[in-house]
């Protein structure tokens, strides 16, 4: 199989690169990106801007793409899946070939039938759309439900088999409360048990009363799924509950800065499903390992320290770039979706991508590992091996 490595990506910029008199003439390259800057899930959105501004100068300092300089251009939905909508409709009128985002699933999903049919090419910033097989959408990172796959598997592998779920009724919810019964339902997990299921609103100030309940299950283990000021209402009533056993939240919620605000009630024993950038002690030498530099030396040079959302913006963009590169000078949504469709053996920072199967995220719960939050240092310290087993 031949794997192309994000280090032999940037390298083809640079061999295409035309001269800056001719760059200077041809005009940029847009890509239209929806993210949340505002609202809810800015924390996020703002995540995904960082990557893109990195990748956006990295690649016009090597050329850009067919002799045409990258500019990015940020769309805001204010965490609203209306807006998205709207802005979405903006894209498709403007005939653009290709879009990136939105951040969160409920926006995705509400722009997902818009872009189905004709483009533009769309990759989804949530790993938690599951966009039908070969069409013109795309979600980044391992899937929720090879996350949550991986997740029930490492409990189960600790012995922690009565398991509770706090969800919140949103898409993103909803999605991982399918997910988390399609796991249990495995041959591997049949000791598994959820003793207690129990829903909140994300604008709910309180879930005292879920967790009451929640405890009188009498779990070993707590699972979440939310992202946002949500899960910091969750921790708060975990701890005001002196529900001390081991619980597991959203990897979107893998955010220093937000963690950090939640130092006085955060459990002893907060877990999440990460990605490879996490383990690097699971790679070997080798294309992956390498794009993982390139990732880690960017942030570095710009005084920055990657979050788990970083990631999600990060292998969409140098896909995207990919397909556009092979595109050529007039590249059209039709181009884009054949070649990603298509396209393997592709060196990422989450592992090596294979969009034949049409599975939409090109990559799955081989590319999870579970990981500690140490409130003490503000780090993330790996758990497991990869696809939730332990060490």
């Amino acid at each position: 199989m031949r794997i192309r490595s994000l280090i032999s990506l940037v390298a083809v910029a640079a061999v295409i690169a035309a001269p800056v008199a001719s760059q200077a003439q041809a005009p940029a390259l847009q890509i239209p990106v929806i993210i949340s800057l505002t609202g809810g899930a800015s924390f996020i959105g703002k995540s995904d801007q960082q990557s893109l501004q990195l990748l956006e100068a990295r690649v016009n300092k090597l050329g850009g793409i067919n002799h045409r300089q990258v500019h990015f251009q940020y769309l805001d939905d204010g965490s609203n899946a209306q807006t998205a909508v709207q802005l979405a409709n903006q894209v498709i009128a403007s005939k653009a070939p290709v879009l990136i985002g939105p951040t969160l699933t409920q926006q995705c999903n509400a722009i997902a039938p818009l872009v189905q049919a004709n483009g533009p090419a769309d990759f989804c910033l949530s790993p938690g759309l599951n966009p039908p097989a070969n069409g013109y959408v795309w979600s980044s990172s391992v899937s929720l439900k090879d996350a949550i796959a991986a997740t029930i598997r490492y409990f189960r592998e600790r012995g922690l088999t009565r398991l509770a779920i706090l969800s919140s009724t949103d898409a993103t919810g909803q999605e991982a409360d399918r997910d988390w019964e399609l796991a249990r339902s495995a041959a591997e997990n049949r000791g598994v048990e959820f003793v207690a299921k129990e829903h909140f609103n994300l604008s709910d100030v309180s879930v005292s009363a879920q967790l009451a309940r929640i405890k009188a299950a009498n779990p070993q283990a707590l699972l979440t799924w939310t992202v946002g000021p949500a899960f910091g209402t969750e921790l708060h009533g975990i701890s005001d509950a002196g529900l001390d056993i081991p619980i597991f939240g959203s990897n979107g919620d893998m955010v220093v800065e937000q963690l950090s605000q939640y130092k006085a009630f955060t459990p002893k024993e907060l877990i999440f499903s990460a990605v490879l950038p996490f383990a690097q002690s699971e790679l070997g030498a080798g294309p992956v390992k390498d794009a993982q530099t390139v990732y880690f030396n960017a942030f570095k040079a710009a005084g920055l320290t990657p979050n788990f959302p970083n990631t999600l913006a990060w292998d969409p963009a140098l896909i995207v770039f990919d397909a556009l590169r092979h595109a050529g000078a007039t590249p059209t949504a039709g181009q884009v979706r054949d070649y990603i469709n298509g396209l393997h053996g592709f060196a990422g920072i989450d592992g090596i991508y294979d969009f034949r199967a049409g599975d939409q995220h090109g990559i799955g719960e081989n590319g999870v590992v579970m990981v500690r939050w140490n409130p003490g240092n503000d780090t993330f310290a790996a758990v497991s091996k990869r696809s939730g087993h332990l060490k």
